[in-house]
Protein backbone atom coordinates (compact mmCIF):
# COMPACT_ATOMS: atom_id res chain seq x y z
CA UNK A 1 0.00 0.00 0.00
CA UNK A 2 2.67 2.25 0.64
CA UNK A 3 4.36 1.58 -2.45
CA UNK A 4 0.93 2.14 -3.99
CA UNK A 5 0.82 6.00 -2.36
CA UNK A 6 3.86 6.64 -3.84
CA UNK A 7 5.64 7.59 -0.32
CA UNK A 8 9.16 5.46 -1.09
CA UNK A 9 9.14 7.61 -3.88
CA UNK A 10 8.47 10.69 -2.51
CA UNK A 11 11.53 10.36 -0.13
CA UNK A 12 13.35 9.42 -2.38
CA UNK A 13 12.60 12.30 -4.48
CA UNK A 14 13.24 14.56 -1.42
CA UNK A 15 16.67 12.35 -0.41
CA UNK A 16 17.82 13.63 -4.02
CA UNK A 17 16.89 17.31 -4.09
CA UNK A 18 18.22 17.54 -0.46
CA UNK A 19 21.64 16.44 -1.88
CA UNK A 20 21.54 18.80 -5.21
CA UNK A 21 20.54 21.69 -2.97
CA UNK A 22 23.87 20.38 -0.64
CA UNK A 23 25.72 20.62 -3.44
CA UNK A 24 24.87 23.82 -4.65
CA UNK A 25 25.52 25.60 -1.84
CA UNK A 26 28.92 24.35 -1.03
CA UNK A 27 29.42 25.30 -4.64
CA UNK A 28 28.36 28.59 -3.77
CA UNK A 29 30.32 28.69 -0.42
CA UNK A 30 33.24 27.84 -2.17
CA UNK A 31 33.27 30.32 -5.04
CA UNK A 32 32.40 32.90 -2.24
CA UNK A 33 35.58 31.77 0.06
CA UNK A 34 37.81 31.86 -2.78
CA UNK A 35 36.80 35.55 -4.55
CA UNK A 36 36.48 37.46 -1.11
CA UNK A 37 40.74 37.04 -1.30
CA UNK A 38 40.86 38.29 -4.75
CA UNK A 39 40.90 41.91 -6.24
CA UNK A 40 37.17 42.95 -7.13
CA UNK A 41 34.47 45.69 -6.07
CA UNK A 42 33.11 44.92 -2.74
CA UNK A 43 32.29 41.49 -1.70
CA UNK A 44 28.98 39.98 -0.03
CA UNK A 45 29.97 35.85 1.55
CA UNK A 46 26.32 35.65 0.66
CA UNK A 47 25.59 37.23 -2.67
CA UNK A 48 29.68 37.67 -3.87
CA UNK A 49 30.04 40.69 -6.32
CA UNK A 50 25.96 40.87 -6.76
CA UNK A 51 25.35 44.37 -5.37
CA UNK A 52 28.14 45.60 -6.10
CA UNK A 53 27.73 44.77 -9.87
CA UNK A 54 23.73 45.72 -9.37
CA UNK A 55 24.36 48.96 -7.89
CA UNK A 56 26.43 50.20 -11.32
CA UNK A 57 24.66 48.22 -13.68
CA UNK A 58 21.18 50.24 -12.26
CA UNK A 59 23.01 53.66 -13.38
CA UNK A 60 23.16 52.49 -16.97
CA UNK A 61 20.19 51.56 -19.22
CA UNK A 62 18.51 48.37 -19.32
CA UNK A 63 19.30 47.08 -22.07
CA UNK A 64 23.20 48.20 -22.83
CA UNK A 65 25.53 45.63 -23.55
CA UNK A 66 27.53 43.76 -20.66
CA UNK A 67 30.72 44.46 -22.36
CA UNK A 68 30.33 48.03 -21.06
CA UNK A 69 29.93 46.75 -17.06
CA UNK A 70 33.59 46.39 -16.47
CA UNK A 71 34.44 50.09 -17.52
CA UNK A 72 31.60 51.09 -15.12
CA UNK A 73 32.85 49.11 -12.33
CA UNK A 74 36.11 49.96 -12.78
CA UNK A 75 35.56 54.39 -12.44
CA UNK A 76 32.73 53.39 -8.94
CA UNK A 77 35.02 51.35 -6.78
CA UNK A 78 38.24 52.06 -8.51
CA UNK A 79 39.63 48.80 -9.41
CA UNK A 80 43.00 47.85 -10.52
CA UNK A 81 43.56 46.77 -14.38
CA UNK A 82 43.05 43.09 -13.37
CA UNK A 83 39.85 42.30 -11.47
CA UNK A 84 37.25 39.53 -10.55
CA UNK A 85 33.73 39.27 -10.87
CA UNK A 86 31.56 37.00 -8.92
CA UNK A 87 28.43 36.62 -10.03
CA UNK A 88 27.86 32.90 -9.88
CA UNK A 89 25.78 31.93 -9.77
CA UNK A 90 23.97 34.14 -12.00
CA UNK A 91 27.02 33.98 -14.31
CA UNK A 92 29.90 32.41 -14.34
CA UNK A 93 33.29 33.73 -12.20
CA UNK A 94 35.01 36.06 -14.09
CA UNK A 95 38.56 37.19 -14.94
CA UNK A 96 38.50 40.67 -15.90
CA UNK A 97 41.49 42.21 -17.65
CA UNK A 98 41.80 45.87 -18.80
CA UNK A 99 45.73 45.91 -18.56
CA UNK A 100 47.39 46.12 -22.50
CA UNK A 101 50.15 44.26 -21.73
CA UNK A 102 48.46 41.24 -19.73
CA UNK A 103 45.84 41.32 -22.57
CA UNK A 104 48.29 40.89 -25.18
CA UNK A 105 50.19 37.84 -22.82
CA UNK A 106 46.53 36.11 -22.53
CA UNK A 107 46.03 36.40 -26.25
CA UNK A 108 49.02 35.45 -27.97
CA UNK A 109 51.04 33.05 -25.77
CA UNK A 110 48.84 31.70 -23.43
CA UNK A 111 47.40 28.91 -25.33
CA UNK A 112 43.84 29.26 -23.51
CA UNK A 113 40.92 28.55 -25.50
CA UNK A 114 37.92 30.00 -26.22
CA UNK A 115 34.62 30.15 -23.91
CA UNK A 116 31.91 27.81 -24.94
CA UNK A 117 29.37 30.59 -24.65
CA UNK A 118 30.96 31.91 -27.80
CA UNK A 119 29.63 28.52 -29.56
CA UNK A 120 25.93 28.61 -28.28
CA UNK A 121 25.35 32.26 -29.34
CA UNK A 122 26.87 31.38 -32.71
CA UNK A 123 25.98 27.53 -33.58
CA UNK A 124 22.78 29.21 -34.72
CA UNK A 125 24.44 31.48 -37.17
CA UNK A 126 27.72 29.70 -38.27
CA UNK A 127 27.33 26.18 -36.77
CA UNK A 128 29.42 24.89 -33.65
CA UNK A 129 33.00 24.65 -35.66
CA UNK A 130 33.95 28.11 -37.23
CA UNK A 131 37.40 30.23 -37.29
CA UNK A 132 35.94 32.00 -34.47
CA UNK A 133 34.80 29.43 -32.08
CA UNK A 134 37.42 26.76 -33.46
CA UNK A 135 40.68 25.87 -31.54
CA UNK A 136 43.99 24.04 -32.17
CA UNK A 137 44.95 22.21 -34.98
CA UNK A 138 41.51 22.50 -36.75
CA UNK A 139 41.75 26.32 -36.33
CA UNK A 140 45.06 26.58 -38.13
CA UNK A 141 43.77 24.18 -40.84
CA UNK A 142 41.10 26.44 -41.65
CA UNK A 143 42.38 29.82 -40.67
CA UNK A 144 45.18 28.78 -43.40
CA UNK A 145 42.90 28.07 -46.07
CA UNK A 146 41.38 31.02 -45.73
CA UNK A 147 44.01 33.48 -44.93
CA UNK A 148 45.14 33.96 -48.88
CA UNK A 149 40.88 35.60 -49.48
CA UNK A 150 42.21 38.33 -46.88
CA UNK A 151 45.93 39.57 -47.90
CA UNK A 152 45.83 42.99 -48.80
CA UNK A 153 47.28 42.50 -51.79
CA UNK A 154 44.47 40.55 -53.44
CA UNK A 155 41.92 42.69 -51.47
CA UNK A 156 43.46 45.89 -53.04
CA UNK A 157 42.08 43.89 -56.48
CA UNK A 158 38.18 43.94 -55.09
CA UNK A 159 38.21 47.56 -54.48
CA UNK A 160 35.99 48.22 -57.73
CA UNK A 161 33.32 45.86 -56.64
CA UNK A 162 33.27 47.45 -52.94
CA UNK A 163 32.98 50.72 -55.08
CA UNK A 164 30.66 49.45 -57.34
CA UNK A 165 28.25 48.71 -53.90
CA UNK A 166 28.99 51.99 -52.39
CA UNK A 167 27.99 53.77 -55.20
CA UNK A 168 24.53 51.56 -54.58
CA UNK A 169 24.53 52.41 -51.22
CA UNK A 170 24.81 55.97 -51.71
CA UNK A 171 21.70 55.66 -53.97
CA UNK A 172 20.01 54.27 -51.29
CA UNK A 173 20.80 57.62 -49.18
CA UNK A 174 19.84 59.77 -51.48
CA UNK A 175 16.63 58.37 -51.97
CA UNK A 176 16.08 58.67 -48.05
CA UNK A 177 17.12 62.02 -48.54
CA UNK A 178 14.59 62.38 -51.55
CA UNK A 179 11.55 60.90 -48.98
CA UNK A 180 12.97 63.03 -46.04
CA UNK A 181 11.84 60.29 -43.50
CA UNK A 182 13.57 58.40 -40.66
CA UNK A 183 14.85 55.17 -41.16
CA UNK A 184 17.07 52.56 -39.22
CA UNK A 185 20.36 53.47 -40.11
CA UNK A 186 21.88 50.09 -39.49
CA UNK A 187 19.31 48.18 -41.71
CA UNK A 188 21.01 50.10 -44.57
CA UNK A 189 24.56 49.98 -43.39
CA UNK A 190 23.82 45.95 -43.22
CA UNK A 191 22.93 45.42 -47.29
CA UNK A 192 26.24 47.03 -48.01
CA UNK A 193 28.14 45.28 -46.32
CA UNK A 194 26.40 41.51 -46.84
CA UNK A 195 26.62 42.89 -50.81
CA UNK A 196 30.39 43.38 -50.24
CA UNK A 197 31.46 40.39 -48.26
CA UNK A 198 29.42 38.48 -50.92
CA UNK A 199 31.23 39.35 -53.87
CA UNK A 200 34.84 40.09 -52.25
CA UNK A 201 34.93 36.46 -50.31
CA UNK A 202 31.84 34.19 -52.02
CA UNK A 203 32.26 35.70 -55.78
CA UNK A 204 28.25 35.62 -55.04
CA UNK A 205 25.74 38.89 -55.43
CA UNK A 206 23.21 38.97 -52.47
CA UNK A 207 21.87 41.66 -54.45
CA UNK A 208 20.87 42.76 -50.42
CA UNK A 209 20.81 46.63 -51.26
CA UNK A 210 18.47 46.01 -53.94
CA UNK A 211 16.51 43.03 -53.06
CA UNK A 212 15.01 41.13 -49.99
CA UNK A 213 17.26 38.29 -50.31
CA UNK A 214 16.98 35.24 -48.61
CA UNK A 215 19.99 34.60 -46.82
CA UNK A 216 20.01 37.91 -45.16
CA UNK A 217 16.44 37.21 -44.41
CA UNK A 218 17.03 34.45 -42.91
CA UNK A 219 20.03 35.69 -40.93
CA UNK A 220 17.73 38.41 -39.41
CA UNK A 221 15.41 36.21 -38.55
CA UNK A 222 17.91 34.28 -36.38
CA UNK A 223 19.08 37.31 -34.56
CA UNK A 224 15.27 38.31 -33.72
CA UNK A 225 15.48 34.74 -31.66
CA UNK A 226 18.73 35.35 -29.96
CA UNK A 227 18.24 35.33 -25.82
CA UNK A 228 18.47 38.53 -23.98
CA UNK A 229 21.56 37.54 -22.14
CA UNK A 230 20.52 40.23 -19.13
CA UNK A 231 17.05 38.52 -18.74
CA UNK A 232 16.22 36.81 -15.73
CA UNK A 233 13.03 35.17 -16.75
CA UNK A 234 13.51 31.94 -17.68
CA UNK A 235 11.10 31.10 -20.09
CA UNK A 236 13.05 33.74 -21.96
CA UNK A 237 16.37 31.53 -21.77
CA UNK A 238 14.36 28.68 -22.29
CA UNK A 239 11.81 29.00 -24.91
CA UNK A 240 10.61 25.69 -26.39
CA UNK A 241 10.19 26.67 -30.27
CA UNK A 242 13.73 28.45 -29.58
CA UNK A 243 15.96 25.45 -30.98
CA UNK A 244 13.36 24.28 -34.00
CA UNK A 245 13.58 28.09 -35.03
CA UNK A 246 17.71 28.26 -34.85
CA UNK A 247 17.50 24.58 -36.79
CA UNK A 248 15.23 25.79 -38.87
CA UNK A 249 16.85 28.62 -40.17
CA UNK A 250 20.47 27.13 -40.32
CA UNK A 251 19.41 24.52 -42.57
CA UNK A 252 17.46 27.70 -44.76
CA UNK A 253 21.34 29.29 -44.86
CA UNK A 254 23.34 26.30 -45.47
CA UNK A 255 21.10 25.35 -48.43
CA UNK A 256 21.58 28.56 -49.99
CA UNK A 257 25.17 28.47 -49.09
CA UNK A 258 25.68 24.88 -50.47
CA UNK A 259 24.21 26.08 -53.82
CA UNK A 260 26.69 29.08 -54.03
CA UNK A 261 29.38 25.94 -53.27
CA UNK A 262 28.48 23.87 -55.56
CA UNK A 263 27.60 26.50 -58.68
CA UNK A 264 31.15 28.25 -57.62
CA UNK A 265 33.23 24.64 -58.12
CA UNK A 266 31.05 22.75 -60.46
CA UNK A 267 32.35 26.08 -63.08
CA UNK A 268 35.59 26.84 -61.80
CA UNK A 269 37.32 25.01 -65.22
CA UNK A 270 35.52 27.54 -67.15
CA UNK A 271 36.55 30.01 -64.76
CA UNK A 272 40.25 28.88 -64.85
CA UNK A 273 40.36 29.39 -68.64
CA UNK A 274 39.19 33.29 -68.02
CA UNK A 275 42.34 34.77 -67.48
CA UNK A 276 41.43 37.86 -66.81
CA UNK A 277 39.14 37.26 -63.95
CA UNK A 278 39.97 38.15 -60.58
CA UNK A 279 39.39 35.44 -58.07
CA UNK A 280 37.28 35.52 -55.27
CA UNK A 281 37.93 34.65 -51.47
CA UNK A 282 36.50 31.27 -52.14
CA UNK A 283 38.59 30.74 -55.22
CA UNK A 284 41.95 30.97 -53.14
CA UNK A 285 40.19 28.82 -50.40
CA UNK A 286 39.39 26.09 -53.05
CA UNK A 287 43.11 26.45 -54.08
CA UNK A 288 44.71 26.30 -50.60
CA UNK A 289 42.53 23.34 -49.27
CA UNK A 290 43.58 21.23 -52.36
CA UNK A 291 47.19 22.36 -51.78
CA UNK A 292 47.40 21.13 -48.07
CA UNK A 293 45.31 18.36 -49.23
CA UNK A 294 47.87 17.14 -51.58
CA UNK A 295 45.10 17.17 -54.76
CA UNK A 296 45.14 18.85 -57.89
CA UNK A 297 42.74 21.72 -58.05
CA UNK A 298 42.95 22.14 -61.84
CA UNK A 299 42.18 18.40 -62.76
CA UNK A 300 38.26 17.62 -64.00
CA UNK A 301 38.10 15.22 -61.64
CA UNK A 302 38.56 17.36 -58.85
CA UNK A 303 35.52 17.12 -56.40
CA UNK A 304 34.74 18.81 -53.42
CA UNK A 305 34.93 16.95 -50.58
CA UNK A 306 32.04 16.89 -47.57
CA UNK A 307 34.58 18.21 -45.18
CA UNK A 308 35.57 21.31 -47.50
CA UNK A 309 31.77 21.69 -48.18
CA UNK A 310 30.66 21.91 -44.20
CA UNK A 311 33.26 23.51 -42.96
CA UNK A 312 33.41 26.59 -45.51
CA UNK A 313 29.95 26.68 -45.51
CA UNK A 314 30.67 27.51 -41.42
CA UNK A 315 33.05 29.67 -42.38
CA UNK A 316 30.72 31.74 -44.99
CA UNK A 317 28.38 32.11 -42.76
CA UNK A 318 30.24 33.42 -39.32
CA UNK A 319 32.30 35.74 -42.16
CA UNK A 320 28.97 37.03 -43.21
CA UNK A 321 27.12 37.70 -39.69
CA UNK A 322 30.66 38.94 -38.16
CA UNK A 323 32.13 40.45 -40.84
CA UNK A 324 29.06 42.67 -41.70
CA UNK A 325 28.19 43.35 -38.31
CA UNK A 326 31.78 45.05 -37.23
CA UNK A 327 31.35 46.85 -40.17
CA UNK A 328 27.91 48.13 -40.65
CA UNK A 329 27.85 49.30 -36.95
CA UNK A 330 31.52 50.83 -36.70
CA UNK A 331 29.64 52.94 -39.70
CA UNK A 332 26.88 54.00 -38.42
CA UNK A 333 28.81 55.40 -35.43
CA UNK A 334 30.85 57.14 -38.11
CA UNK A 335 28.09 59.20 -39.36
CA UNK A 336 26.62 59.45 -35.99
CA UNK A 337 30.06 60.92 -34.32
CA UNK A 338 30.90 62.78 -37.10
CA UNK A 339 27.61 65.05 -36.99
CA UNK A 340 27.96 66.08 -33.15
CA UNK A 341 31.95 66.97 -34.21
CA UNK A 342 31.60 69.36 -37.02
CA UNK A 343 34.77 70.40 -37.08
CA UNK A 344 35.95 66.78 -37.38
CA UNK A 345 33.78 66.63 -40.29
CA UNK A 346 35.11 69.61 -41.72
CA UNK A 347 38.75 67.89 -41.86
CA UNK A 348 37.58 64.95 -43.29
CA UNK A 349 35.74 66.67 -46.01
CA UNK A 350 38.76 68.77 -46.62
CA UNK A 351 41.17 65.83 -46.68
CA UNK A 352 38.63 63.86 -49.64
CA UNK A 353 38.46 67.48 -51.33
CA UNK A 354 42.40 67.30 -51.71
CA UNK A 355 42.73 63.55 -52.29
CA UNK A 356 40.08 62.95 -54.74
CA UNK A 357 39.39 66.72 -56.28
CA UNK A 358 36.63 69.08 -55.48
CA UNK A 359 33.64 68.10 -57.32
CA UNK A 360 35.36 64.68 -59.43
CA UNK A 361 34.50 61.81 -59.28
CA UNK A 362 35.81 60.26 -56.84
CA UNK A 363 34.27 56.69 -57.88
CA UNK A 364 36.04 56.37 -60.59
CA UNK A 365 38.94 57.71 -59.34
CA UNK A 366 39.27 54.74 -57.30
CA UNK A 367 38.36 52.33 -59.64
CA UNK A 368 41.09 53.48 -61.90
CA UNK A 369 43.79 53.36 -59.38
CA UNK A 370 42.56 51.48 -55.65
CA UNK A 371 45.54 52.66 -53.86
CA UNK A 372 44.82 56.26 -53.76
CA UNK A 373 42.48 55.22 -50.33
CA UNK A 374 45.60 55.18 -48.66
CA UNK A 375 46.05 58.50 -48.82
CA UNK A 376 43.00 59.02 -46.71
CA UNK A 377 44.58 59.48 -43.34
CA UNK A 378 42.34 61.13 -41.54
CA UNK A 379 39.49 59.32 -43.15
CA UNK A 380 41.40 56.22 -41.73
CA UNK A 381 42.03 58.01 -38.01
CA UNK A 382 38.28 58.54 -37.86
CA UNK A 383 37.76 54.57 -38.60
CA UNK A 384 40.10 53.86 -35.83
CA UNK A 385 38.87 56.21 -33.55
CA UNK A 386 35.28 54.99 -33.91
CA UNK A 387 36.35 51.51 -33.54
CA UNK A 388 38.30 52.21 -29.92
CA UNK A 389 35.22 54.04 -28.85
CA UNK A 390 32.49 51.79 -29.67
CA UNK A 391 34.61 48.62 -29.77
CA UNK A 392 31.77 45.73 -31.45
CA UNK A 393 33.90 43.13 -29.65
CA UNK A 394 35.79 41.39 -27.43
CA UNK A 395 37.45 38.00 -26.58
CA UNK A 396 36.90 35.25 -23.74
CA UNK A 397 38.75 32.73 -23.15
CA UNK A 398 38.53 29.45 -20.80
CA UNK A 399 41.08 29.52 -17.16
CA UNK A 400 43.22 26.36 -16.53
CA UNK A 401 44.50 25.19 -13.49
CA UNK A 402 48.46 25.43 -14.52
CA UNK A 403 47.49 29.01 -15.80
CA UNK A 404 47.96 32.30 -13.75
CA UNK A 405 48.18 36.19 -15.11
CA UNK A 406 50.69 38.38 -12.89
CA UNK A 407 48.72 40.98 -11.19
CA UNK A 408 50.67 44.41 -12.64
CA UNK A 409 50.20 45.96 -9.57
CA UNK A 410 51.45 43.80 -7.10
CA UNK A 411 53.48 41.18 -8.60
CA UNK A 412 51.28 38.10 -7.19
CA UNK A 413 50.28 35.43 -9.09
CA UNK A 414 46.27 35.56 -10.37
CA UNK A 415 44.27 31.97 -10.69
CA UNK A 416 42.42 31.43 -13.62
CA UNK A 417 41.17 27.51 -12.82
CA UNK A 418 37.06 27.52 -12.96
CA UNK A 419 36.82 31.14 -14.66
CA UNK A 420 36.36 32.59 -17.58
CA UNK A 421 39.11 35.26 -18.24
CA UNK A 422 37.54 38.56 -20.44
CA UNK A 423 39.72 40.37 -22.50
CA UNK A 424 37.68 43.54 -22.18
CA UNK A 425 38.61 45.53 -25.59
CA UNK A 426 35.87 48.56 -24.67
CA UNK A 427 37.04 48.54 -21.48
CA UNK A 428 40.75 49.12 -22.37
CA UNK A 429 39.82 51.44 -24.55
CA UNK A 430 37.76 54.09 -22.41
CA UNK A 431 40.69 53.02 -19.56
CA UNK A 432 42.63 56.63 -19.28
CA UNK A 433 45.39 54.94 -17.78
CA UNK A 434 45.37 53.61 -21.54
CA UNK A 435 45.27 56.50 -23.19
CA UNK A 436 45.35 59.82 -20.77
CA UNK A 437 42.87 62.01 -19.87
CA UNK A 438 41.24 62.76 -22.97
CA UNK A 439 40.40 59.14 -23.17
CA UNK A 440 36.37 59.83 -23.19
CA UNK A 441 36.20 62.66 -26.29
CA UNK A 442 36.28 61.79 -30.00
CA UNK A 443 39.93 62.66 -31.09
CA UNK A 444 40.94 60.98 -34.55
CA UNK A 445 43.95 63.11 -34.38
CA UNK A 446 45.86 60.39 -31.98
CA UNK A 447 45.51 57.87 -34.74
CA UNK A 448 47.55 60.19 -37.58
CA UNK A 449 50.88 58.39 -38.31
CA UNK A 450 53.00 61.68 -36.57
CA UNK A 451 51.20 60.14 -33.89
CA UNK A 452 51.51 56.58 -33.65
CA UNK A 453 54.57 56.34 -31.58
CA UNK A 454 52.22 58.01 -28.71
CA UNK A 455 49.98 54.92 -28.52
CA UNK A 456 50.51 52.71 -25.41
CA UNK A 457 51.83 49.19 -26.91
CA UNK A 458 48.86 46.41 -27.18
CA UNK A 459 46.39 49.32 -25.86
CA UNK A 460 44.45 49.45 -29.19
CA UNK A 461 42.40 46.19 -30.21
CA UNK A 462 39.08 46.37 -31.71
CA UNK A 463 39.92 43.32 -33.58
CA UNK A 464 42.18 41.84 -30.84
CA UNK A 465 45.66 41.03 -31.28
CA UNK A 466 48.14 37.65 -31.41
CA UNK A 467 47.48 34.34 -33.95
CA UNK A 468 43.46 34.68 -33.52
CA UNK A 469 42.92 37.92 -34.60
CA UNK A 470 40.05 38.76 -36.84
CA UNK A 471 40.76 37.44 -40.16
CA UNK A 472 38.65 40.27 -41.76
CA UNK A 473 40.13 43.23 -40.13
CA UNK A 474 42.16 44.02 -43.80
CA UNK A 475 38.56 43.84 -45.51
CA UNK A 476 36.35 45.97 -43.01
CA UNK A 477 38.90 49.20 -42.81
CA UNK A 478 39.28 49.05 -46.19
CA UNK A 479 35.08 48.80 -46.75
CA UNK A 480 34.87 51.76 -44.81
CA UNK A 481 37.30 53.90 -46.33
CA UNK A 482 35.76 53.34 -49.58
CA UNK A 483 31.80 54.18 -47.78
CA UNK A 484 33.55 57.61 -46.12
CA UNK A 485 34.72 58.59 -48.86
CA UNK A 486 32.24 58.19 -51.23
CA UNK A 487 29.24 59.89 -48.78
CA UNK A 488 31.01 61.88 -46.56
CA UNK A 489 30.70 64.70 -48.72
CA UNK A 490 27.69 63.96 -50.22
CA UNK A 491 25.13 63.70 -47.27
CA UNK A 492 24.65 64.96 -43.82
CA UNK A 493 23.20 62.14 -41.23
CA UNK A 494 22.29 62.31 -37.89
CA UNK A 495 20.58 60.25 -35.73
CA UNK A 496 16.99 60.55 -34.78
CA UNK A 497 15.87 58.50 -31.55
CA UNK A 498 13.29 61.70 -30.65
CA UNK A 499 11.46 60.35 -33.73
CA UNK A 500 11.61 56.71 -33.15
CA UNK A 501 7.94 55.93 -32.59
CA UNK A 502 7.60 56.38 -36.13
CA UNK A 503 9.46 52.87 -36.87
CA UNK A 504 7.23 50.70 -34.59
CA UNK A 505 5.98 49.06 -37.13
CA UNK A 506 8.73 49.20 -40.04
CA UNK A 507 9.19 45.34 -40.47
CA UNK A 508 12.99 45.25 -39.41
CA UNK A 509 14.52 43.12 -36.84
CA UNK A 510 14.25 45.72 -34.26
CA UNK A 511 10.58 46.21 -34.75
CA UNK A 512 10.63 43.29 -32.93
CA UNK A 513 12.72 44.41 -30.00
CA UNK A 514 10.92 45.76 -27.16
CA UNK A 515 11.67 50.00 -27.50
CA UNK A 516 13.04 51.00 -24.35
CA UNK A 517 10.78 54.03 -22.81
CA UNK A 518 11.42 55.10 -19.09
CA UNK A 519 14.48 55.50 -17.21
CA UNK A 520 18.32 55.84 -17.83
CA UNK A 521 19.00 55.90 -21.88
CA UNK A 522 22.39 57.28 -21.94
CA UNK A 523 25.80 55.48 -22.07
CA UNK A 524 29.23 56.96 -22.15
CA UNK A 525 26.87 60.16 -22.62
CA UNK A 526 25.20 59.51 -25.58
CA UNK A 527 21.93 57.63 -26.31
CA UNK A 528 22.82 55.51 -29.46
CA UNK A 529 24.27 53.26 -26.72
CA UNK A 530 25.65 49.43 -28.09
CA UNK A 531 22.96 46.57 -27.36
CA UNK A 532 23.81 43.06 -27.29
CA UNK A 533 22.54 41.17 -30.50
CA UNK A 534 24.81 38.15 -30.82
CA UNK A 535 27.12 40.85 -31.14
CA UNK A 536 27.33 45.13 -30.25
CA UNK A 537 24.68 47.24 -32.41
CA UNK A 538 23.80 50.59 -31.95
CA UNK A 539 20.24 50.47 -29.89
CA UNK A 540 17.10 50.15 -32.07
CA UNK A 541 19.08 50.33 -35.68
CA UNK A 542 20.13 53.84 -34.70
CA UNK A 543 17.19 55.53 -36.49
CA UNK A 544 18.20 58.62 -38.58
CA UNK A 545 16.99 60.98 -40.91
CA UNK A 546 19.58 62.01 -44.44
CA UNK A 547 19.73 65.27 -45.79
CA UNK A 548 21.99 66.53 -49.59
CA UNK A 549 24.81 68.73 -48.65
Amino acid sequence: MAILNGHPYATAAAVLITLYLARFFLRVAKVRRQFAKLPGPPHSPIFGHLISIGKCVSKLPNRVHPHVFPHYLTKDYDLPPVFFMDAYPIRDPMMVIIDPDVAEEVAAKSGLLKAPNIKYFLKPLAGPENLVTMDGHLWKKWRTVFNPGFAIGHLMNQVPIIVDCTVEFARILDMHATENKVFRLEEEATKITIDVIGKVVCDHDFNALTTNNEFVELMRKTLTWMPDSQSLDPFHHYHPLRPFFWWYYKKQMDSYLGKVLDEKFSTRNEHQARKSRKKSGIDLAIEEYFKESGKDVDSRAATMDAEFRRYAIDNLEVLLFAGHDTTASTICYCYHILSKHPDKLATLRQELDEVFGTGQNAAEKLRQDPYIINKCEYTLAIIKEILRMWTPASTVRIGRKDYFVKDPVTGNMLPTEGMLVWLSAISIHRDERNWGKDVQEFRPERFLPENADKIKPNAYRPFEKGPRNCIGQELALLEMKIILALTAREFDVRTAYNELESLSKDGTLWAAEKSQKQGVQECFGDEAYQILLAAAKPREGMPARVTRR
